[in-house]
């Protein structure tokens, strides 16, 4: 079968491959198997109270340092933001610093029981995209979002919330979707 090349301007056909590879599926060694699970270390399905108690001992210091990285990443883009509404050459760092904070909360949300947060962040992903730098307007939309953010993991706000949240949710979505041109 022969086809037009449009950089050489020429018909080429392609070279006809001499010979078919096979391929060999190797099942995993047995002993690769207990190694990956750690049979000797690890926890057995049926979990004993203490290990259930160990589990959900490193489930709450993990959400305690969530929370206080996250708190502490708020506040930084915050400032961020705040110093590019003066200063328009800080707006395409404001714009990135937007961008990976929300990108973190939205992976990181759900796992520590803040899927909330991962409404708002997950908007404010979407409003910042492809975005390189952004307007006052668009700047303060970061901004609501981030506050929304910040009263919700001071508040510990756990869950989707209660309607006065879900509508908060709607509002800054809409707000997105009303800033969100231009695209620049």
């Amino acid at each position: 079968m022969t086809h037009h090349d449009w950089g050489s301007r020429a018909i080429v056909t392609p070279e006809k491959s001499k010979k078919k590879k096979t391929v060999q599926i190797i099942p995993p060694n047995t002993d690769l198997k207990r190694r990956a699970v750690n049979f000797a270390k690890g926890f057995d399905i049926n979990l004993s109270p203490e290990q259930l108690e160990e589990l959900e001992n490193v489930v709450q210091r993990s959400t305690e340092t969530f929370v206080r990285d996250i708190g502490k990443e708020l506040m930084d883009c915050r400032k961020v933001i705040i110093g590019a509404l003066g200063d328009k050459s800080k707006r395409p760092a404001a714009v990135t610093a937007s961008s990976d904070l929300a990108y973190s909360v939205k992976a990181l949300g759900g796992t520590f029981q803040y899927p909330l947060m991962t409404q708002i962040a997950k908007s404010m992903e979407s409003f910042i995209a492809d975005r390189t730098t952004a307007n006052e307007k668009q700047l303060l939309v970061a901004q609501l979002h981030i506050d929304s953010l910040y009263v919700i993991l001071a508040s510990r706000v756990t869950g989707f919330g209660s309607t006065v949240e879900q509508a908060t949710v709607a509002a800054l979505t809409k707000l997105a979707e009303r800033y969100e041109l231009p695209r620049e």
